[in-house]
């Protein structure tokens, strides 16, 4: 997958920004890199926390050639913001089921893919991926317990310094996320997702709509369901999301 990297500053969000320009027959690999979202989305319509200050929110149009290979693309997206966080910081970051970058038992990252056109010629996904760089002054205070950061502190060398790192990381994502988009299996994406899991022999509530049960994590299978047991029992589960403590992961 070749990139086309469009840079603004600040979008209302840059999935709906990818949803324009997919509907205008942009070729996939088109992405959109914002630094402030005014309307970020998460997971399931949640809101996402998008302040300016350096911070990466990004968006990528694919256009998947099978069921399979868009099933793959969260766990593809995890392993190569993880690669990229190692290749450009040294930071050696973890993947919470199913979309989380954790780092210090806190959350850096977020990823959701937004399937459209689903069974039609015009199928496509959005892929969008947020990062806190540096910290925010105005942590919302429902998340304040959970929200983490790569650097810490504000870039000393200017707004603009932290602009340019925060493009790089974003080319460095892309380049890593092409290699396991176009050859999963090949690249090992599997494993390494295993290697990088916070919640692998961990206990978590799994929640499911109005059900939440309580089990142990035994695997992450090579599509990224989660493999629980409950009483003795292992099951499979592709959708839903678990809660975990996380301090000192």
């Amino acid at each position: 997958m070749e990139a086309d990297i469009r840079v603004i500053d600040v979008v209302d969000s840059t999935n709906i920004c990818i949803e324009e320009l997919a509907g205008a027959g942009a070729r996939e690999g088109t992405c959109v890199v914002a630094f402030k979202q005014l309307h970020g989305q998460g997971r399931s319509g949640r809101s996402f926390y998008s302040p300016d200050g350096g911070n990466l929110y990004m968006s990528v149009l694919l256009r998947p050639h099978d069921a399979k290979q868009a099933e793959r693309i969260t766990v593809a997206a995890a392993v190569a913001t993880t690669d990229a966080i190692r290749d450009k910081l040294g930071i050696n970051a973890g993947i919470k089921w199913v979309n989380d970058i954790i780092l210090d038992g806190r959350k850096v990252s977020g990823m959701v893919a937004q399937a459209h056109n689903y069974g039609t010629d015009d199928f496509y996904v959005v892929l969008g991926i947020g990062i806190n760089i540096y910290e925010s002054p105005d942590i919302p205070k429902d998340i304040e317990n959970v929200y983490g950061s790569l650097m810490g502190r504000k870039c000393d060398e200017g707004a603009e310094a932290a602009r340019n790192f925060a493009i790089g990381l974003a080319r460095e994502i892309i380049k890593d996320f092409s290699l396991y988009y176009d050859d999963f299996e090949g690249n090992g994406c599997a494993a390494r997702y295993r290697q990088r899991s916070v919640v692998i022999g961990r206990d978590v509530s799994y929640i499911c709509g109005n059900d939440t049960i309580s089990a142990r994590v035994v695997d992450i299978d090579d599509d990224g369901g989660i493999v629980l047991e409950e009483g003795g029992v292992r099951r499979t589960y592709r959708d839903g999301e678990i809660r975990i403590r996380l301090t000192g992961v």
